[in-house]
């Protein structure tokens, strides 16, 4: 799959979705969002036999640009965990 159709293309809008909804919605609290969201990165890795690395880095680089440029300090902050969840993530074995 190219990089404009694959999961990750998917898990990135996922992940801007939570991102709205935790902007709009300030009784939402970061951590357990985020977990959720990893837990839905790990079902996709385990789902199938692809390039993880790869699956986790094209969904971490766009929305690490994403996080940059958006000026709600709610939406930054979901999104920055995000990519530092995905970049710990990374990082494991």
């Amino acid at each position: 799959m190219g990089a404009e159709l694959g999961p990750h293309v998917q898990m990135r809008t996922l992940a801007e979705r939570m991102a709205t909804g935790y902007q709009m919605d300030t009784k939402l609290d970061l951590e357990p969002l985020v977990a959720h969201y990893m837990e839905e990165v790990e079902v996709n890795i385990a789902s199938d036999r692809f390039d993880h690395s790869g699956f986790m880095s094209n969904i971490r680089g766009p929305l690490k640009i994403v996080a940059t440029e958006t000026s709600n300090p709610r939406r930054k902050e979901f999104l920055q965990a995000v990519v530092d969840a995905l970049q710990s993530r990374l990082q494991q074995p």
